[in-house]
């Protein structure tokens, strides 16, 4: 199943729409959109407006791939998610956003190789059938925070072993 979605934000994306509206009609694989406030609905897809997060997660947790816009928080419950990612920007060009930060945020995670940026549609298709592997570099951040910790505190057990005098706060 591929499970795309918009987001919250209040401009329509149809482009995305549009495109993964054709992907399914190319497809016998399943297609969920989250349509959001977008007024581009698709024909061919199955499209709801909102759920709730548990709801979300579930989808995204059944999907082959999840392709999304570039909020912070689509992105992160997309890597929560374990689930490959195509991150589709929106764009203030096509009047989808107000602003261009979603391309910095899709070229990061691009970067970092946790997720594939898209932004010709004519590649989606192909980003589809062909996603990237779930990156094995990625890991939440409260993970690395937990061995940051750890390790601090290891550091000052070792100092403490080797009569080091350590202040804290």
């Amino acid at each position: 199943m591929i499970y795309v979605t918009v987001g919250t934000m209040f401009l329509d994306f149809p482009r995305l729409i549009r495109e993964v509206d054709q992907i399914a009609v190319a497809t016998d694989e399943r297609v969920i959109v989250q349509a959001g406030l977008c007024t581009t609905l698709p024909a061919h897809c199955e499209y709801f407006d909102f759920k709730s997060h548990e709801e979300v997660m579930a989808i995204q947790r059944q999907a082959r791939v999840v392709v999304c816009h570039a909020g912070i928080g689509t992105i992160l419950d997309a890597l929560a998610a374990r689930r490959p990612t195509i991150v589709v920007p929106r764009r203030k060009q096509f009047n989808e956003h107000l602003t261009d930060h979603q391309m910095d945020l899709a070229q990061a995670v691009h970067n970092r190789g946790w997720a594939r940026m898209v932004l010709d549609m004519g590649e989606l298709p192909d980003a589809c059938a062909h996603p990237p592997d779930f990156p094995d570099s990625y890991a939440p951040a409260r993970h690395r925070l937990i061995r940051a910790v750890r390790d601090s505190l290891d550091r000052v057990a070792t100092m403490k072993a080797l009569g080091i005098r350590v202040r804290l706060g």
